[in-house]
């Protein structure tokens, strides 16, 4: 079970089943989060428009990439 340890545990707690598959998400300043796969950029997301379902779907899309799969 996920504890409190400021903010970034909220955030990569937000990623549920991706966080131990490398993404995590971080929070870049008042208004932007960027969701990184290890050091890869995978998506910038307005912190007004964030959703969970928009979170999860950018980290199925990328796992599904060619990119992700070095093809």
């Amino acid at each position: 079970m996920p504890y409190y340890e400021g903010m970034q545990s909220i955030l990569n707690a937000s990623l549920g089943e991706y966080h131990p598959r490398g993404f995590r998400l971080v929070e870049k300043d008042d208004h932007t989060a960027i969701l990184y796969h290890n050091d890869d950029k995978v998506a910038t997301f307005s912190i007004d428009s964030l959703t969970l379902l928009a979170l999860h779907k950018a980290c199925r899309e990328y796992e599904a990439s060619d990119y992700h799969r070095g093809i």
